[in-house]
Order: C-alpha cells, then sequence, then structure tokens
C-alpha cells in the first residue's frame, strides 16, 4: 500500500471524480499517474471508498479494473464493504463481495459488515454478507461483547433476528452488561418490539432466558416495565417459567418500578399475576406504595391500597409511605390516602422522632405543610435533636412555610439539643429575611447556644453579609465571645470574608479581643494564620494587634508594676523590722528592770546574812590568832611556825566543806526560785554578772589561756616558802625567823598575853568605831556594783534574750544549762566574793592586755587553789602540792616585782573606777570585737562564743542573708518565666500549620 502524497485532501481531483461519478477525468488522471489509484485523504480514505459512498458502481468498476485494493481500510479500521453494507447498497456490496472484499475484517472497535448490515429494515445485505461468511464467524463480538442478534434486537428488526436464527446464532451469549438479545428486544418502547421478543422466545422458550438477570440483576421483565410497554409485559408474564416479582441488585421488583413511574396498568396486570400474600421491600425497606406516593401518583397509590396484600408499611427509617409523600409535596398523594383512611396516623414518628410535617417543612412544601395543619397535625413536635418543624423549615429558608407555621401556633422561642434557636439556624443558612420574620416575633438576637455562639457567630462563619447586617441593625452585640472566648470578628478572619469584617468593625466590634484557650490568638492571629492579605491589611489600619505584640506590651507593664511592688514591699519590711526591733528592746527593757527590782532583793538578804557570817569569822580568827601569838612567844618561833603550818592546813581543809556546802544550799535555794520564776514570765532571768563571771568566761576561752583564766584578789602576794593567811585583810610579807624558841619566866609570859589582851580589847573597840565608816563604803560600794551591773546588762541583752528563747524551744545544750546554775550561783555570791569576782576580772584584762603581767607557776597554782574553793569546787591536797600542779607550764617567768606592780595596778584600777564607766567598760576587751580592735587573739576567733556577740551585729547579718536568698529567689523566678514564655512560644509556633490545615481542611469545624 502505497502512502499518501504529501499536501493530499479530500479535494484531490482522483476522490473528486470518484465521488462525482466522472469516469473520463478518473481515467485521465489514472493512465497519466498509476499512483492515484490508492491515494488517501486525511480520513485516509481511497477512491474506492468515495465511489462506494457515492453510489458511483462505473466508477468503482473502473478502480478495480486498473488494479485497487478492495481490503483497504481508512483511519477508523473500516474498509470498502464496511461502507456498502453501512449504507444498505447490495449492488456495490455484491460487487465488492465478488472482488473478494473480507466480510470478517474488523475495525477498532471489533465491529464487522454482518453487525452494520442489521442497521437497515431491507436483509438482502445481511442475507449477502451471510451467504459469504463463514459458519464460526456469525457470532463475531464487538468491543461490546455483542453480536449480529443483539444489533438486530437493539434495532426491533424481527426479520433480521430470524435470518441470524437461522444461520445458527446464539440468543444466549451476553454482553458487557450480562444482557442477552431478549433484554434489548424487551427493553424497546416500540409496541412492534413484542414480535421481536416472540421470535426469540420461540428459538428457545426456556425459563433461563425468560428471567436472564444481567449484572445489575434486572431481568427482561423489569426493562419491559420500565420501558412502560405493556404488550411485552403481558407477553413475558404469559409464560408460566417467567417471574413476576423477581429482585435486582437493590431489591425492587418489576412492581417497585412500575409504582414509582407511575404505570398504574402495568402495576395492576402485576398485581393480578403475583400469586405471593406478600408485597416484598426493596434494599432500603420501601415498598412499592411508598415509590408510588414518592412519585405523586394517586391512582396508582389507589390501585395499591385497593389490594388486600398492600399496606403503609415503614422503611428501615421508620418512615411510612405518607412521611414520603408529605416530604416530596405529593398532595394528591395525601389526600387520597388521607380520604382512604380516615384513621390515618399523621403525627407518626419515623426512628429520629420526625413527622409527615417535618418533611414537608424541610422541603418547604406550602402546600403540603397547610394541609397537614389542617389535619390535627401537632405544629411543636420535636425530634430526637429537639428540632421542630420550624427548625427545619429555618435551617432551609422556607419563608412561606416560616410564617404558616408561626400562624398556626409554632413557638419560636423553643432551642434544641444544642441550644440553638431557630434563629441560629437561620444564620447558619444565610437567609436574611427569615432572621427579620424571626426578630420580628420577639426572638433574642443575642441568644447562646450550649456552646456560647450567637446568631452573628453562625453568619460570620458563612460570610453572609446579608443576615449580620439584619442581626447588628436588630442590636446584636459583636462582642460577644463563646466559650473558647472567641468573637464574630474571629470567624471572619479566619475565613477570609473582607466585606464581614468591614461590617462587623463598622459596628464598633473589639479588633483586639483574646480567645480563651491557651494559643490566646486575636483575630489578627486568624487572618494570619489563613494568610489574607487584604483582611491582614485592613486589620492592621484599624488598630489590631497579634497576640505576640499584646505579650510585649503586657511584659512592660508586668515589669514596670512589679518594679513598684517590689519597692512598697522592701520598704515594709524595713518598716516591720524597725517596729520588731523597737518591741524587742521595749521588751528586753522591762525584763532588765524586773530581773535587776528582784536580784536588788535577793542581794539584801544575802548581804544581812554574809555580814554575820563574816562577823562571827573575824572572831573566831582573831581569838586564833592570840592563841598562836602565846604559843609563840611561849615555846618559840620554830614551833608556833610548825603549829601555824599545821593549824593553817586543817583550817583550810576544814573551811573548804562548809563553803562547799553552804554554797551546794544557796545553788538548790537559787534554783528553786528560778524555777518559780520561770513559771511566772516563762522565760529565766539571770544576773549580767553570769557573763562575765570567772567560770564561763574561762570556759570560753582557749586551753592555751586557762592558766592565766584566774587571779588573786590580794594586792601583795607572798613567795611560796612565806606563811599563806585565809585573811585577806592581812600580808603577812615578812619571813619569819628560823632560830629556836628561847624559855621566858612565866611572868614575863603573863605580862605578854595581858598586852595582847588589851591590845585586842583596843582593836575591837577601833573596829566598832570603824563599823559605821564601813557601812558607808559598803553601800557606795553597792551602788557601784549595780551601775555596773545595768552597763553590762544593756551590752549583753541580746545574747540573754536567745538564751531564753533557746530555753523555751529545748535547744539548750549541757553547757548552757551550766552557765545558767553559774549565773544562779554568782547571784548568791558574798559581797566578798563579787569583790574577788571584780578583782579577778579586771586582773584577767590586765593579763590579755599586757604580756607582762603573766605570773608564775606558784601564784597560778594558789590562785587555782583559793578560786576552787570560794567556787565550790574541790581544792589541791597534800600530796598534789602547788609546785608539783605547776610544774607543767614552763611558759612566761616574769619577777616578782613586776607581777605584785600588775596585780596592785589592777586592784586599784578597779577600786577607782568611776560610777559613770560602769562594769561594760571593764570588760570590753574580753568581746570578740575588743579583742579584734587590740590585734590579740585574732587566730582564736573561733574559740569565742557566738552569744558574746551583739544583738544588733547578729541581725545584720541575718539580714544579709535574707537579702541573698531573696535575689537568688528572684532570679530563679525570672529564669522560670523565661524558660516557661520560650516553650508557649515553640509550641505555638509548631502549633500553627496544624491548626491552619484543620481549619482549611473542616470549614464545618464550628458547626
Amino acid at each position: 500500500m502505497s502512502s499518501p502524497p504529501q499536501g493530499s485532501s479530500l479535494a484531490s481531483p482522483v476522490q473528486a471524480a470518484a465521488v462525482t461519478g466522472d469516469k473520463t477525468t478518473l481515467l485521465k488522471l489514472i493512465a497519466s499517474s498509476p499512483e492515484v489509484i490508492d491515494q488517501e485523504d486525511q480520513l485516509g480514505r481511497t477512491p474506492l471508498m468515495y465511489s462506494v459512498l457515492g453510489d458511483r458502481r462505473s466508477c468503482a468498476e473502473a478502480l478495480l479494473k486498473h488494479g485497487a485494493q478492495v481490503n483497504h481500510p481508512d483511519r477508523s479500521g473500516r474498509t470498502a464493504l464496511h461502507l456498502a453494507a453501512q449504507t444498505g447498497n447490495h449492488r456495490l456490496l455484491k460487487l465488492l463481495l465478488s472482488r473478494k472484499a473480507d466480510c470478517t475484517h474488523r475495525d477498532l472497535r471489533d465491529i464487522t459488515a454482518v453487525h452494520l448490515s442489521t442497521r437497515h429494515q431491507d436483509t438482502r445485505c445481511l442475507a449477502l454478507i451471510l451467504k459469504y461468511t463463514p459458519p464460526g464467524q456469525v457470532d463475531a463480538q464487538d468491543q461490546r461483547k455483542q453480536t449480529a442478534l443483539h444489533w438486530s434486537a437493539y434495532y426491533n428488526r424481527p426479520r433480521h433476528v430470524r435470518l441470524l436464527v437461522r444461520h445458527g446464532s446464539n440468543i444466549g451469549i451476553p454482553d458487557t452488561e450480562g444482557k442477552i438479545p431478549l433484554h434489548w428486544a424487551a427493553g424497546h418502547k416500540d409496541p412492534e418490539a413484542a414480535l421481536t421478543v416472540r421470535c426469540l422466545l420461540e428459538a428457545a422458550p426456556t425459563e433461563s432466558l425468560l428471567n436472564w438477570q444481567d449484572y445489575e440483576g434486572r431481568t427482561p421483565l423489569h426493562l419491559a416495565v420500565g420501558d412502560g410497554n405493556q404488550e411485552v409485559v403481558r407477553l413475558l408474564t404469559s409464560y408460566r417459567g417467567c417471574n413476576v416479582a423477581p429482585y435486582d441488585n437493590l431489591f425492587r421488583t418489576p412492581l417497585h418500578w412500575a409504582a414509582l413511574l407511575g404505570y398504574t396498568p402495568i402495576a395492576h396486570l402485576l398485581l393480578e399475576t403475583n400469586n405471593s400474600p406478600n408485597i416484598p421491600s426493596d434494599s432500603q425497606g420501601a415498598t412499592p406504595l411508598h415509590y408510588a406516593a414518592q412519585g405523586n401518583c394517586p391512582d396508582t397509590v389507589r390501585v395499591l391500597l385497593s389490594h388486600i396484600s398492600v399496606r403503609d408499611e415503614a422503611d428501615l427509617e421508620g418512615r411510612t409511605a405518607f412521611m414520603w409523600a408529605a416530604g416530596k409535596g405529593s398532595d394528591e398523594v395525601v389526600r387520597t390516602m388521607l380520604e382512604l383512611d380516615p384513621e390515618l396516623e399523621v403525627n407518626r414518628t419515623d426512628k429520629y422522632g420526625g413527622t409527615a410535617l417535618h418533611a414537608a417543612s424541610l422541603s418547604g412544601q406550602i402546600t403540603t405543610v397547610r394541609i397537614l395543619l389542617e389535619n390535627r397535625v401537632q405544629v411543636d413536635a420535636v425530634d430526637v435533636m429537639k428540632h421542630t418543624a420550624l427548625f427545619r423549615a429555618c435551617e432551609m429558608g422556607h419563608r412561606e412555610v416560616i410564617s404558616t407555621l408561626i400562624k398556626g401556633g409554632a413557638k419560636v422561642h423553643l432551642v434544641d439539643k444544642d441550644g440553638r434557636s431557630p434563629l441560629h439556624w437561620a444564620a447558619l443558612g444565610g437567609n436574611a429575611n427569615v432572621c427579620q420574620i424571626l426578630i420580628e416575633n420577639n426572638i433574642n438576637p443575642d441568644a447562646q447556644d450550649y456552646e456560647g455562639r450567637t446568631p452573628l457567630q453562625c453568619a460570620a462563619y458563612g460570610g453572609y453579609i446579608g443576615c449580620m447586617e439584619v442581626l447588628m441593625e436588630n442590636k446584636a452585640d459583636p462582642n460577644i465571645q463563646d466559650k473558647n472566648g472567641r468573637t464574630a470578628l474571629h470567624w471572619s478572619c479566619n475565613n477570609g470574608y473582607l466585606d464581614a469584617v468591614k461590617l462587623l468593625l463598622g459596628y464598633s466590634a473589639f479588633p483586639n479581643q483574646m480567645e480563651n484557650t491557651e494559643e490566646r490568638y486575636t483575630p489578627l492571629d486568624y487572618a494570619l494564620l489563613g494568610g489574607h492579605q487584604e483582611v491582614i491589611q485592613f486589620m492592621l489600619e484599624h488598630g489590631a494587634l497579634s497576640i505576640a505584640a499584646i505579650q510585649d506590651i503586657a511584659a512592660s507593664k508586668i515589669q514596670a508594676v512589679y518594679k513598684g511592688h517590689k519597692v512598697r514591699r522592701a520598704f515594709q519590711e524595713r518598716k516591720n523590722l524597725l517596729m520588731k526591733h523597737e518591741q524587742l528592746r521595749k521588751g528586753a527593757a522591762a525584763k532588765k528592770r524586773e530581773g535587776e527590782n528582784r536580784q536588788k532583793g535577793k542581794v539584801g538578804q544575802t548581804e544581812g546574812k554574809q555580814k554575820d557570817e563574816n562577823h562571827v569569822m573575824r572572831q573566831d580568827k582573831s581569838n586564833e590568832h592570840i592563841q598562836n601569838e602565846v604559843m609563840r612567844e611561849w615555846y618559840g618561833e620554830e614551833t608556833g611556825r610548825a603549829e601555824d603550818r599545821k593549824e593553817e592546813h586543817q583550817e583550810e581543809n576544814q573551811n573548804i566543806e562548809p563553803k562547799q556546802l553552804k554554797h551546794s544550799k544557796h545553788m538548790e535555794q537559787n534554783s528553786k526560785s528560778i524555777a518559780k520564776n520561770q513559771k511566772r514570765a516563762g522565760h529565766i532571768q539571770s544576773s549580767p554578772i553570769e557573763h562575765v563571771h570567772t567560770n564561763s568566761i574561762q570556759t570560753r576561752m582557749s586551753p592555751s589561756r586557762t592558766s592565766i583564766s584566774h587571779s588573786s584578789p590580794l594586792g601583795n602576794e607572798t613567795p611560796k616558802n612565806m606563811y599563806w593567811d585565809d585573811n585577806p585583810t592581812q600580808n603577812n610579807t615578812q619571813p619569819r625567823r628560823t632560830s629556836r624558841p628561847q624559855i621566858e619566866s612565866p611572868n614575863i609570859i603573863v605580862h605578854r598575853i595581858e598586852d595582847l589582851v588589851q591590845k585586842e580589847s583596843r582593836r575591837k573597840s577601833h573596829r566598832e568605831e570603824r563599823k559605821g565608816s564601813h557601812r558607808q563604803r559598803a553601800s557606795s560600794h553597792h551602788r557601784l556594783q549595780a551601775s555596773e551591773r545595768e552597763t553590762a546588762g544593756s551590752v549583753i541583752h541580746g545574747e540573754v534574750e536567745f538564751k531564753k528563747k533557746e530555753t523555751k524551744k529545748g535547744r539548750r545544750t549541757a553547757a548552757g544549762t551550766s552557765k545558767i546554775r553559774a549565773s544562779g550561783e554568782a547571784g548568791r555570791l558574798s559581797q566578798s566574793e563579787k569583790e574577788f569576782s571584780s578583782t579577778g576580772i579586771q586582773g584577767r584584762v590586765d593579763c590579755i592586755t599586757s604580756p607582762e603581767s603573766c605570773e608564775t607557776p606558784s601564784r597560778v597554782c594558789r590562785e587555782r587553789k583559793m578560786i576552787s574553793a570560794k567556787s565550790g569546787q574541790r581544792p589541791l591536797t597534800e600530796t598534789q602540792s602547788p609546785e608539783k600542779a605547776c610544774q607543767g607550764s614552763s611558759a612566761l617567768k616574769p619577777s616578782l616585782t613586776s607581777h605584785t606592780k600588775q596585780t596592785a595596778i589592777a586592784s586599784k584600777c578597779l577600786d577607782s573606777t568611776p560610777s559613770y564607766i560602769g562594769f561594760g567598760e571593764a570588760i570590753k576587751p574580753l568581746t570578740p570585737m575588743g579583742i579584734l580592735r587590740e590585734g590579740s587573739f585574732s587566730s582564736k576567733w573561733q574559740n569565742i562564743d557566738i552569744e558574746l556577740i551583739p544583738l544588733e551585729a547578729r541581725l545584720q547579718l541575718v539580714e544579709k542573708e535574707k537579702a541573698r536568698k531573696q535575689l537568688f529567689q528572684r532570679k530563679k523566678h525570672a529564669a522560670t518565666v523565661i524558660q516557661k514564655a520560650w516553650r508557649t512560644y515553640c509550641i505555638r509556633k509548631s502549633s500553627r500549620k496544624t491548626r491552619h490545615s484543620h481549619l482549611r481542611n473542616n470549614p464545618r469545624a464550628m458547626v
């Protein structure tokens, strides 16, 4: 096959000559150019094809004579034989078949010449082709699997059907839809189709062919009923094997089809031929009556209801045929059913609680609504969503139905299950006229549902400008928030409705309202998330802010307020601290005065007893001294000295035990008095001397200074080989003679005894004279000690209060308890013991401030012995001499004269201290600060008791520690706030895309 020349077209000379029948020109062109005999045009057709289409037999013969190809296909795959069979030109068809044309050739859709020959009423073409067709090619199928018999049944060619059946065509071959030729014949609307059906049934009258179902389950009877061909239906039902009520894939029978299409005669015919007592229902539970009512076929409904097996049953949704008729507005059917059954349940509900009035209101069937209202229907019947018929009408915007229902007594103030009123549903549908009707009937335009949404928010969600304008003209508030804090402006910005945004801002909508969710989005944030640039620009021009900008402004305001709060709080704390300090000071002063008054009473009682005891002791010592003098004179100095030593040692051992017993009795009495005072006042009153007593100071000093913690109350000291007298008023500084005693006569001894007795009597009289002056000096000395105690109390008052608080809480240690007991003992000391304590303290002050005042080991031992005797401690025994006890201390050993001078100076300084200096100035070097200022014992600061630190210094330390902790807490709180803000920002940033995609994919998320 030669390819067509370039630039060939339908109007080529050779093709034009072939179609017009110009044989002369055609022959000239062939003679001049033989290759043009099979020249193709744009459709791929040759001159032979055009001669067949033009019915030019002569031209076709000339072309075939000069060698034209008879089976040359065009672009659709068809040959000249296909075109001859299509046109029904049996003469050209015969010519082509005589030139060996292929009758089995298929085009691109697998159509053969046999298929095309069935399109004409004339059977000559079909008979001619069947003559040249092989026996197995009669039932050749096209792309739709249809044979020539399918085509003949479709075109209602009964003669072609007979011819094909005669040539052995199979009537049971299904096509791509599962239909056999009988389906195509029964589905024809032409009344003569019954003849074609009869021809097919005569060829094979089997039950399988009658009830053959296609791929949708439809039989030839379904198709006959569907086309309304009553003759075919009567023909099919006349056969005994025909099933009158077969189900298709939707469980619908031919009766369903007849009722739906309103074919009353066919329905009546099917009811008569149906031997079943029950009318079947389809997949939805609907009966033929439902479809007849829906199609508004009153005659069919009347025929169906007149049959004994037909009843108005409910479908799977609980809806009856009456509800179907009301929903579709089948007024004639509604009247017919009410006429046929006066007791029909017009208020019957379906599965969801809806009635016939609900269905009619939803579809806007005003006539049906009026008919129902005239027949005792409940106008406010509610379904499972608590919707009345008015809700359905408002949702769909049927104004006439709404007006009719309101006139019929429908209530407009009811709410549904979600708290929405009819106005909400009207706003969701964007029905401005319906909103106006409802507002005119006194419905609240700001009614909120259970989510807090108003009708204005519902209209803003859909962007219904007219509805929004009607609502706001009737005083609807645009700034009402729902439960999530969203306003109508939020929804308009979220969906990008610029006109709605302009309208809301024109009615004073607040542009910066924040929602109540964690993100706290504003309308501008919603516009930013949606990417609505025009809305963003307009909102910014009207002062809208995002949540980030609002948080920045709020942060600056909060910081300013917080700074002011910190200043006020600091001022209040300082004020409270000063007031507390003032209260403590006043309380301490009151307690100090009370303690001093109590101590003065105790001191007065103790002084009277001590004076009597001292007077008795002086008389005993004077008598002993006289006896000693007599013995020395009588027996000699050596014997006297030995006796003196022995008596001295015995006297010391005898005096120690009474003093210890007496001292223990005083301690018991003092402890009892302290216990009574604790019960009365709730705290312990201790003497200021407690903090400067020798024992307490000795325990506070380091062990390296224990050897210098006591000093003698005497002004002068004697060497270790001198006689030690317990009487502090006598100083035996001269050594005694060691020569043997000389024996004198008795007269001399008697004279000496008389002289001694006279001297003693004069001495007693002198003492009586000096007794008055001694009392005056004692009273002045008492005043001096009182002033010193007052000064000492002011210095260490804070430490006393601190001890009292610890005593109340039960945190006092054993050392603290021993100090309180020592203070009680110090309070019960006699006048001489107080003088000794004061002198001892001054001596220690001199020892601390002057390195030259360090005593010798012998002196230290003697001082220890005296102090232990006075404080109730156990004295050194004879086996443990002062020299042995002091052998371990080989420190500084200054001369006796320097030590004596230091002791004398210390005693003079203490005696000559004015009363205005006070006791506190005398012990000032003993305080830690004084020690540090003097530059001594700075390395021993850890050994100083904390109770010696003043109260003010300790309060300052506490305040500094509080300030440091408060600063740390503020820094920690600031770090926590920053971390929380950063986490919130990250979460908000990550959720923006998710929220935006959710709102875009689900535009009805609000509903």
